[in-house]
């Protein structure tokens, strides 16, 4: 049984009272409760409030007008696994338990020694629940979330299962649930977009019909399962006695890619689209819409203004996943979504376009709109959550901050980050008040660019500033720790296959989901 202490993380007696408007009373003394939503590979401007111009999010647009959002917020990582530990153990890449999609060993967990935000939320009360995709522990391993601290599970617990809508089974804390209606799904075609060519078949309604099943309408899409299990987690805490405050974490697969969607909706009526785009923007809606059924029933259950939703993403631009128009050394944008914002690069880069995500906090009872351009990273989460809960943030050492001051209006209570680290391999980066550095690798020269400026990367000021380079250097090459099975940014790929050898040897080599039909996925073939 897993054992941890919260190490002096003391109460907060009086921190409630201020979180509320003037004349407030009701909810006064109860802790809030708190959702997390995160998108899957959603990208920068795939939400109108953020200039999506192809279609409208109404409900999530509502909640970030309404809310104090970050227009220059970070994920810790360019990729999902290590994005989601980063997250939720408010540490980053430089000595986190996960550092990359995969180790030496394949695709690997967080430790029992890891103290993540659900169990600091337990311990202070909580009800706490995950719900969808969870890619940082496979069943069977420490990391699974029902030992991690949460009281109910349901989704996928490997991230590259979690690249199927149509799953054969999902687990629901330690047992599977199984689908045999989907039995028969041909995932392995789903990932060939060669030619930017479309998969999936819809009827003249717009709705998915899957030829190969026995009954082609008969399916269940996971995107619902889990929107059914979060829904019903919220229910039971609104029907049960012991009304505690309530975490749920809902990670969503939306929309990362191979694209596929239930409904096409609106995006039916633009048959002049590459479907792959269409599908995308539909996967996008589809969450929207969801978070407005979420909202509706925390207003009908009197919930709502004692709730307090996180939204964000787990990494930057990415598109459809592995497409000619996605993943590639230029990253291009997608020539009708154009959703991938002013950056460059993109998913698993270091750069800019792979780090910069949405990011908005609303509850309209607590906190007054705002646009706050301070950098700030999904790592701040853990201790804003802490202080939210009424425990000290600053009792349990991390690489976060707590947002709460600025959530609260009060700036002058927020110390913010001296820098923020980024790795991914042999690359990484530093974001430093106005300034972001970048290294390919230690051999590399270091690139600094004045980021609120130039967010296109465009003029490489290191010549000019000769000492903030410097800064930057000894910040990358102090970062980081060793470890057994993950790259660090100190080897070379040579030494990275060394560990792979090992791995091998010593049968330290984790399962890899493969759907039927599939020999390789698409990274994993030589180049």
């Amino acid at each position: 049984m897993k054992t941890y202490s919260l190490r002096g993380m003391l109460p907060l007696v009086s921190l409630f009272t201020p979180l509320f408007a003037n004349g407030q009373e009701a909810h006064k003394t109860e802790k809030p409760n708190i959702i997390f939503v995160l998108a899957d590979d959603m990208s920068y401007r795939d939400l109108s409030c953020y200039g999506q111009q192809r279609y409208s999010t109404p409900h999530l647009d509502s909640l970030a007008m309404q809310g104090v959002r970050f227009s220059q917020a970070y994920a810790a990582a360019p990729e999902s696994a290590p994005s989601r530990c980063c997250m939720l153990t408010g540490l980053h890449t430089g000595h986190s338990s996960v550092r990359m999609n995969s180790s030496a060993r394949g695709q690997d967990n967080i430790l029992d020694s890891d103290v993540t935000v659900a169990e600091v939320l337990k311990e202070a009360g909580y009800h706490t629940a995950f719900v969808g995709k969870w890619g940082i522990g496979l069943q069977g391993t420490e990391g699974v979330p029902y030992k991690q601290g949460f009281d109910y599970c349901f989704g996928f617990y490997d991230q590259t299962e979690a690249h199927t809508y149509i799953p054969d089974y999902l687990y629901e804390n330690d047992r599977k649930v199984m689908y045999p209606q989907n039995k028969g799904f041909e995932m392995a075609r789903r990932y060939d977009y060669k030619g930017n060519k479309a998969q999936n078949t819809y009827d003249k309604d717009g709705c998915l019909y899957i030829s190969e099943l026995k009954d082609p309408y008969g399916y269940a899409y996971s995107e619902n399962e889990m929107e059914k299990a979060a829904m019903n987690f919220l229910k039971r805490q609104t029907e049960a006695k012991d009304k505690s405050p309530f975490f749920l974490y809902y990670a969503t697969q939306l929309p990362h890619g191979p694209v596929i969607v239930d409904e096409l909706g609106e995006m039916k009526d633009h048959p002049e689209v590459n479907q792959l785009s269409r599908e995308w923007a539909a996967m996008v809606m589809k969450l929207d819409s969801f978070v407005g059924k979420l909202v509706a029933y925390l207003k009908q259950t009197g919930q709502y203004e004692n709730t307090i939703i996180f939204f964000a993403s787990d990494n930057g631009y990415s598109m459809c996943g592995y497409t000619e128009r996605g993943n590639g050394p230029s990253w291009p944008d997608d020539p009708w979504l154009r959703n991938k914002g002013p950056f460059r690069g993109g998913k698993f880069t270091a750069q800019e376009g792979g780090l910069r995500v949405p990011f908005f906090v609303s509850c309209p009872s607590k906190f007054k709109p705002e646009v706050i351009s301070t950098p700030v990273w999904l790592p701040d989460f853990f201790p804003t959550a802490a202080e939210i809960a009424g425990l000290d943030p600053h009792a349990r050492r991390t690489d976060g901050i707590s947002l709460l001051p600025l959530l609260k209006g009060e700036k002058e209570n927020y110390t913010g980050h001296k820098y923020l680290y980024f790795s991914r391999g042999k690359e990484q980066g530093v974001r430093m008040g106005a300034f972001s550095a970048y290294r390919a690798d230690k051999n590399s020269p270091v690139e600094l660019y004045l980021t609120e400026e130039d967010t296109y990367w465009e003029r490489d000021l290191a010549f000019n500033y000769p000492e903030i380079v410097k800064e930057a250097i000894r910040i990358m090459d102090s970062s980081f720790t060793p470890h057994p099975w993950y790259w660090t940014p100190d080897e070379t790929f040579a030494d990275y296959q060394k560990k792979v050898k090992r791995a091998k040897e010593t049968g330290n080599i984790l399962p890899v989901y493969r759907p039927n039909g599939i020999k390789s996925f698409p990274w994993e073939k030589k180049k």
